[in-house]
């Protein structure tokens, strides 16, 4: 790409449209240094407020392409096996994977793909995206911070949106996201 670029400012150089400019300052791909995210130990954690349940789901497959200097070209997308569940109780983590909850057999991966990245704060990013569990994709934003060699993000889902009802109230399926990506 870089190679086509520099072939057109040759071009236009010769036909007299050069204007003393540098290819960094028309480049269309920013070189800047990307984040290298510690996949090993990066962790995806929530809270199930109504019940006061907290667990972690494991399996990770993720891609981050990310550089504070340039969030317009970011990428977060990633996949979690649903079969990792884990709040910690056997029987209801056997529980989860029924067909009426997460339906394990059917839609064994939840997935993640941002659509557009946008700096908010001083190290404060809004990740916005499309979010799929059990076969039902739903818009979420997801707050990251870039802070002490970590990024870390949250958002809040309801459970029902995706058909996974614990609870028949919409208000008591509310799930709290944590996301611990450390550097390396």
């Amino acid at each position: 790409m870089k190679t086509l670029f520099y072939i057109l400012i040759s071009i236009l150089s010769i036909q007299g449209f050069s204007q003393d400019f540098s290819a960094a300052d028309y480049a269309l791909i920013d070189d800047s240094q990307k984040l290298d995210i510690d996949k090993e130990n990066s962790k995806i954690s929530f809270n199930f407020i109504e019940d006061q349940t907290s667990g972690t789901i494991s399996g990770l497959d993720f891609k981050i392409n990310f550089s504070p200097k340039n969030v317009e070209n970011a990428v977060f997308s990633g996949t979690a096996l649903v079969k990792t569940l884990d709040t910690n109780n056997f029987l209801r983590d056997g529980h989860l994977m029924w067909e009426k909850f997460f339906h394990k057999k059917k839609y064994p991966k939840i997935s993640f793909v941002s659509t557009q990245v946008v700096a908010f704060e001083q190290n404060t990013y809004k990740v916005i995206g499309l979010l799929t569990i059990k076969g039902i994709q739903k818009e979420v934003i997801i707050t990251f911070s870039l802070y002490d060699k970590k990024l870390l993000g949250k958002t809040i889902i309801y459970t029902s949106d995706f058909n996974i009802h614990i609870h028949d109230d919409h208000k008591k399926n509310k799930l709290k996201i944590h996301f611990y990506f450390p550097l390396l």
